[in-house]
């Protein structure tokens, strides 16, 4: 698996204890994910048309799914991480049976947030996020935040070349803080589809 840094392919025993002992509810944040090839990734995305998305719950850029993307970067990546081996890979993780993924690049500017919500649509298994965006610190807001009930108990500040994963289910309530500094916060996100 090219783009996965090589530190990883033979830690999934001790991933899969971790993903499932996590609380408040199963996931993991994988700093230094990918190879350094990465960085042509996010050079690729930022190229990408974004449109502005906009409700009472959320404010934020999308790209259209990114299998439809004429960049053959981002056409090399999706295909990589939509890989049956990929796919394997990260169903050893998480114990669950994984098929498909989707994948869109997102922006969130400052002022842009996700308010709590728990990701449950039909056939939604593993919700993951790969960070893009460089510089953030805690004062900048954006951070991936985890609920327990209605407190928030974990926030992760977007890293680049990280690699956040965790199960979608009733518990997985999350939001992404708004953004209050004018840091673009970068990433591509989807689901594992079982």
């Amino acid at each position: 698996m090219e783009w996965l840094n090589p530190k990883y392919e033979k830690r999934v025993g001790a991933l899969k204890k971790k993903f499932s002992g996590a609380k408040p509810f199963p996931h993991l944040v994988l700093k230094d994910f990918f190879s350094k090839d990465v960085e042509k990734v996010a050079a690729a995305l930022v190229k990408e048309r974004f449109q502005e998305q906009n409700s009472d719950l959320f404010q934020f850029e999308q790209t259209n799914d990114l299998k439809q993307s004429r960049n053959a970067v981002l056409k090399e990546f999706h295909s990589f991480f939509g890989s049956k081996e990929f796919i394997k890979f990260i169903g050893e993780i998480t114990g669950r049976k994984l098929k498909t993924i989707d994948m869109s690049g997102f922006i969130y500017d400052d002022a842009d947030y996700l308010l709590p919500h728990d990701d449950r649509l039909e056939g939604r298994k593993i919700a993951y996020i790969v960070n893009l965006s460089k510089g953030f610190t805690k004062s900048d807001g954006g951070a991936l935040q985890l609920f327990k009930g209605t407190v928030v108990v974990k926030s992760i500040v977007p890293s680049f070349n990280t690699l956040t994963i965790f199960e979608v289910s009733k518990d997985s309530v999350h939001q992404v803080q708004e953004v209050v500094s004018n840091k673009k916060r970068v990433s591509l996100a989807g689901w594992f589809h079982g």
